[in-house]
């Protein structure tokens, strides 16, 4: 079994450098952006995986990157709730430096991210993998397109790593059309690839 994590290529949002939350969830890429996820799903036919399926997340920019992906590959694609980005609250608007510049705003008890009026980072992970659930049972490959925030809390969940230390020194960090390939023995994920450019 491999699980590859995607991230969507270039939007508008990210240009911008702004936190955008849930509103953002009809951007679209820019051109870049599909240039990116062409390029990306031309990188994923070379690697020959087996029996690939595409997932997405409900946000546009997320189903832009994978139906680049599927065509590539000759599948279709799986629109999958539960692995869109984390919801900003409060922080909607606000650049994205702000997450260093002013970290304790944002830090919750487990010293994760918590965004005030919106989701903690441990629960982007629980919603992200009741969501992985159902397409890891057997083989093949599950490639599922997602948000930079929302994989970074995925892969710290499973990898089991240390939190609040992945969070800080940013580890699993991607940048658009990166991603990341997992393959599953003896119930544990391994890293074959991490948070690779396209």
């Amino acid at each position: 079994m491999k699980l590859v994590l995607v991230r969507h290529g270039e939007s508008a949002g990210n240009v911008a450098q702004v936190f955008r939350g849930p509103s953002s969830q009809h951007d679209g890429l820019t051109g870049a952006g599909e240039a990116q996820a062409r390029a990306l799903g031309r990188h994923l036919r070379t690697l020959n995986l087996p029996a690939p399926r595409v997932y997405a997340s409900t946000y546009r920019r997320a189903q832009a990157t994978a139906r680049a992906i599927a065509d590539a590959l000759g599948t279709g694609v799986t629109v999958l709730d539960g692995v869109q980005e984390v919801d900003c609250g409060d922080w909607a608007g606000r650049p994205y430096a702000d997450m260093h510049t002013c970290r304790g705003e944002v830090l919750g008890p487990d010293g994760c991210p918590a965004f005030p009026g919106g989701e903690a980072a441990s629960a982007v992970a629980a919603r992200f993998r009741v969501a992985l659930a159902p397409l890891l049972d057997g083989q093949g490959s599950a490639i599922v397109v997602s948000h930079g925030f929302a994989l970074t809390a995925a892969l710290i969940d499973l990898l089991h790593a240390d939190a609040p230390a992945a969070w800080a020194d940013d580890r699993y960090r991607h940048g658009n059309a990166a991603h990341t390939i997992l393959t599953r023995q003896g119930g544990a994920w391994h890293v074959q690839t991490l948070a690779a450019p396209v």
